[in-house]
């Protein structure tokens, strides 16, 4: 287990009753509802990306053996700290003619809906109650959610677009210090993510919406939807790096993406390894990983020590929620289902973009971009660029992000598209053989809405509407 995050430090003001939000400021619900979104967006990874093999266990036989998960964390800050705030956000905005702080309110709802729905498919949205005090809503499909998600987003692109707001965003906005035009830019990004989620029950046509969103979306690494954590309150993932580095070594990279970044895979080393991770070692130069659900103990080079250290686990890291190298993956894998499964010279373009976007970021040399960029294994020419190379370079883009889980599921934990992926050791065994594809609800949830999380429960193994 990653470490957990207790509190919101200098972000916020005052701690935020969510039965008393009616009390509370626009300028207080902001970043209480944005520093939440990134720690939920903390909370999904920690368990969703030990699934999907980017990061695991140092012990045998925990999360990355795929057991099953409540990510009590992520629920509770939902339904507690986040669409409650958001919702009187919107109130007040609506009271007070203020329509940006309601479009980021409603932004940040998409968000956090799609975050839930991506680990428990039917949650609860359309019945939950502002203040909470329906104890027992009844949840929503996951098509519903999906519809409730491009809603919230189309409405939120219309308040942010307005030309007057009486009250607006400031430095209250610790995302984008009140640039509404980034909040725009986000939430057409976001409708690209997520009809690409849903593409394979709508269609054809949802390619062309795709490249619509996306054309009014992100435009480089500087509109990334992210929080940048401070010396005061800083980065969970650091805390999870210090953790590692002081002695209390728990999860680490796992040996499926370590090999798609020490030249295994792709027959070159890929330049951000050195940069977001550390190797002890001094007589091996092969970054490496614990192999998913075995532990250190069954690796014994593993012991070399590839550890959390680098460009995410910085103490002013910024906890990346949406960015514009996802953009140009989303954009080139569109392109390449559109055109039948074949890629096209505009879907290696956004595909190439996406990879010297996200290296730049990190801080890779233009030498290094443009010699990894110029190898046949990672760019050959158009008629043998596949899906795999476009998911490759996106599972790494998404490092620590819990979208990844979702692109591993979407293509059915392929091998044929990632490279290694394969059932971890002492594999769940009431999984029965079969990939996890879900968390479960939440044991306190159960307790309180009893009957409705009881008519919506499904084997951890059941595939969500999404991916059906």
């Amino acid at each position: 287990m990653l470490i957990a995050i207790a509190g919101c430090g200098d972000f916020l003001d005052v701690n935020t009753d969510p039965n008393k939000t009616a009390d509370a400021s626009l300028n207080t619900l902001t970043p209480t509802i944005l520093y939440y979104s990134a720690v939920n967006t903390y909370n999904a990874a920690n368990v969703s990306n030990q699934y999907c093999q980017q990061i695991g266990s140092v012990s045998p036989g925990l999360t990355d053996s795929q057991l099953r998960n409540t990510y009590a964390g992520l629920w509770s800050n939902i339904y507690l700290n986040v669409i409650p705030n958001a919702n009187a956000m919107i109130k007040k905005a609506e009271s007070t003619n203020s329509p940006h702080y309601s479009g980021i309110a409603k932004v940040v709802i998409a968000y956090n809906l799609g975050l839930g729905t991506a680990v428990w498919e039917n949650i609860a949205y359309s019945t939950a109650d502002n203040q909470l005090s329906n104890l027992s809503p009844a949840y929503d499909s996951q098509e519903d959610i999906y519809k409730s998600i491009q809603k919230l987003l189309d409405e939120a692109i219309v308040e942010l677009s307005e030309p007057t707001s009486i009250s607006k965003p400031a430095t209250d906005d610790i995302v984008f210090k009140g640039v509404i035009a980034n909040w725009v830019k986000t939430a057409y990004t976001l409708k690209a993510r997520y009809l690409l989620h849903t593409a394979k029950k709508t269609g054809a046509a949802s390619y062309d919406a795709i490249a619509d969103a996306l054309s009014k979306g992100f435009k480089s690494n500087a509109d990334d939807f992210q929080l940048v954590f401070t010396d005061k309150n800083f980065s969970p993932l650091y805390a999870t790096a210090l953790a590692n580095n002081t002695g209390n070594v728990t999860t680490t990279f796992s040996a499926t993406f370590m090999n798609m970044m020490n030249g295994t895979v792709q027959e070159i080393v890929d330049p951000r390894v050195s940069l977001i991770s550390y190797k002890t070692s001094t007589t091996d130069p092969i970054y490496k990983g614990v192999a998913p659900g075995a532990g250190s103990g069954s690796n014994t080079v593993y012991n070399d020590k590839t550890n959390f250290y680098g460009w995410h686990f910085r103490l002013l890291a910024p906890l990346q929620m949406l960015t514009y190298a996802e953009a140009k993956f989303i954009e080139a894998e569109a392109l390449y289902l559109k055109n039948g499964n074949v890629a096209s010279a505009e879907a290696q373009a956004a595909y190439v973009e996406g990879i010297k976007a996200n290296m730049s970021k990190i801080g890779v040399a233009a030498a290094d971009i443009t010699a990894f960029t110029s190898h046949v294994k990672v760019n050959p020419s158009v008629e043998n660029l596949t899906i795999s190379h476009i998911m490759v370079e996106k599972f790494k883009a998404l490092f620590m992000n819990p979208e990844a889980w979702t692109d591993v599921r979407r293509y059915n934990y392929d091998a044929n598209v990632f490279p290694g992926m394969a059932l971890p050791a002492n594999h769940n065994i009431d999984l029965n053989g079969n990939w996890i594809q879900r968390g479960a609800y939440p044991d306190s949830e159960v307790s309180r809405n009893g009957d409705v999380a009881t008519q919506n429960f499904k084997n951890l193994d059941a595939k969500m509407w999404i991916f059906n």
